[in-house]
């Protein structure tokens, strides 16, 4: 099943593949060498300018939240998105 964004949907079934897939054994997984890996092509053009795809939403926080986001200075939506990126990842671990 896909979303429309064409992302796998993050059900139970896809979490405990996911968490297979962190606990195997790859010592028997060859090394491989700069060269080898410098063939590598990447999934986009150029995966350095890969970005998730960010929506407009419209959320109410308290102002001492928003205070203590803005804190260390310019950024505070990133900050808000990583920790709220943190908290659906410990989540979905649980």
């Amino acid at each position: 099943m896909k979303t429309t964004s064409n992302l796998p949907v993050m059900n139970d079934e896809r979490m405990a593949e996911l968490q297979n897939f962190r606990t195997r054994d790859f010592s028997d997984c060859p090394v491989q060498t700069p060269e080898q890996l410098q063939e590598f092509k990447p999934k986009y053009p150029d995966a350095r300018l890969y970005k998730p795809v960010k929506k407009t939403v419209q959320i109410r926080l308290d102002a001492d939240v928003i205070e203590w986001l803005k804190q260390p200075g310019q950024g505070y939506q990133t900050r808000a998105n990583a920790i709220l990126r943190q908290a659906m990842l410990q989540a979905n671990l649980l």
